[in-house]
C-alpha cells in the first residue's frame, strides 16, 4: 500500500455499498424485477469507484499498481456490467448490452492510456 493513502476510502466504501444495497431494495420494492435491483447496485458502486479513483493514492507500490488505477478498473468493470444488466432488462435484444459493455470499456482503455501518458 502507498504511503500516502487516506484512510478514510474504507468507511466511504462501506457507505457507498449500503447506499447501493437501499436504492436496490426500493426498485426491488417497487418494481419487483431482481435483475435490473442488481444492475443498480453495480452501477452506484461502479460509480463510487470511478469518482474515488480520482482522490486515490497513484503512487505505485512494490508490484508497480496504484491504487487509482485499481478503483478506475474496478470502476468500469462494474459501470459496465451494471449498466449491461439494466440496459438488458428494457432492451429488446442482447445487442445493446452487449454494445453498451464494451463503450464502456473502450472508455476505460482510453482513460487509462491517458493516465499512462501524462504519468
Amino acid at each position: 500500500m502507498a504511503e500516502e493513502t487516506q484512510k478514510s476510502f474504507g468507511k466511504m466504501t462501506v457507505i457507498a455499498i449500503l447506499l447501493g444495497a437501499i436504492v436496490s431494495l426500493v426498485y426491488y420494492y417497487y418494481t419487483s424485477n431482481w435483475l435490473p435491483a442488481i444492475g443498480l447496485f453495480l452501477l452506484v458502486v461502479g460509480v463510487y469507484e470511478l469518482l474515488s479513483s480520482f482522490f486515490r493514492s497513484t503512487q505505485d507500490d512494490r508490484w508497480g499498481t496504484n491504487e487509482s488505477g485499481a478503483a478506475a478498473l474496478f470502476g468500469f468493470l462494474m459501470v459496465a456490467a451494471g449498466g449491461a444488466i439494466v440496459v438488458y432488462q428494457y432492451a429488446d435484444s442482447i445487442i445493446i448490452p452487449i454494445v453498451f459493455a464494451l463503450v464502456v470499456i473502450i472508455l476505460y482503455v482510453v482513460y487509462s492510456l491517458f493516465r499512462k501518458r501524462n504519468a
